[in-house]
């Protein structure tokens, strides 16, 4: 990052010129607080690294949340032409479609603060957490391994696992076309069906929150949301299966760089051109990685479901628990 130009455009944006390898200029939205800490690390040079990728479109962008990542820095995006463009595995990231869901309840906050202790045992009792957790109960057969990839959150209506209202609350309804189990290796298979229906470590969560106040009554009343209401969050993605997708690729793009005459200013940005097969083999396994998630997921509410029926004895749906969201961040 030594000599990196950077200017200030206005309170909120930083910006990089272009200079070096870069095809175009990077953009960061950060005020002076986010800045001061942009330089501990290589964050900014790796927007100019994604600056340098053929076929970007528009700058090399970097939200708020900037801090290095593999390749691209965490909060990067970048837009890429799909006749020139290439498409970076360590672009998409390792946990492809790791996401966050909101599940509605009509139960109030004195409802929940007696049985808080019992509520939470229970949900750990029923969804792994941690390193390499897996479940010992869920167990999936190879047709279903394939029905999963390629149908994700439609698996789990199909199965009774969840409502098929949910689905319309699905960032893409659940599931993202074009998924081929093919092109997804053994090992990741073997990594991924074990942890299916459990959370993960690092910042993956499952907690309870209450609506503290409501600022626009007409998009909460939209929503079915009222003060005091307990909601609940869960944050995890496609785990182990979706880390060996991002591993097996970015291996596989490294070998093929050569081929394509792309010079990289960083390794960690192995890709391909979009408009060759081996990008599109890897597009399938990624969408086929992301619907695995959005199933596991769906397996993780299940279980939440069932945790709060033990604990209040009465059905899920009595005590309203349907998804208000479920989006992708990565």
């Amino acid at each position: 990052m030594k000599g990196l130009k950077v200017e200030r455009i206005d309170p909120y944006r930083l910006m990089i010129p272009r200079q070096a390898c870069m095809r175009t200029h990077g953009m960061v939205y950060a005020d002076a607080t986010i800045e001061k800490r942009l330089y501990t690390d290589e964050a900014l040079s790796q927007v100019v690294n994604v600056a340098c990728l053929p076929g970007i479109l528009g700058p090399s962008i970097a939200m708020p949340d900037i801090h290095m990542g593999y390749g691209f820095p965490i909060g990067g995006v970048a837009a890429f032409s799909k006749k020139d463009g290439v498409v970076s595995p360590g672009g998409v990231g390792y946990d492809i479609n790791c996401g966050i869901r909101c599940v509605l309840t009509n139960m109030h906050l004195d409802d929940i603060l007696p049985l808080k202790e019992q509520i939470l045992q229970r949900i750990f009792t029923k969804v792994p957490s941690g390193v390499g957790s897996k479940h010992k109960v869920l167990k999936c057969t190879d047709k279903e391994f394939k029905d999963i990839i390629t149908q994700g959150a439609r698996w789990l209506v199909k199965k009774g696992l969840c409502p098929d209202v949910d689905l319309e609350c699905h960032e893409d309804f659940g599931v993202l076309p074009g998924a081929d189990p093919s092109n997804i290796s053994e090992r990741a298979k073997l990594r991924g069906l074990p942890e299916l229906g459990t959370l993960g470590s690092g910042n993956h969560f499952i907690e309870m929150d209450v609506v503290d106040s409501i600022v626009d009554k007409d998009v909460a009343k939209a929503f079915s949301l009222f003060e005091n209401q307990v909601l609940i969050l869960i944050h995890t993605g496609s785990r182990g299966l979706g880390h060996q997708v991002c591993d097996d690729y970015i291996h596989a793009m490294l070998r093929t760089l050569p081929a394509y005459g792309i010079d990289l200013p960083d390794r960690q940005l192995a890709c391909a051109p979009l408009a060759y097969d081996d990008a599109h083999t890897y597009l399938s396994a990624m969408a086929g990685a992301a619907n695995f998630a959005f199933v596991n997921r769906g397996m993780v509410t299940h279980l939440v479901r069932s945790a709060f029926e033990e604990v209040f004895g009465r059905s899920w749906e009595s005590m309203g628990m349907y998804l208000l969201y479920d989006c992708c961040h990565n």
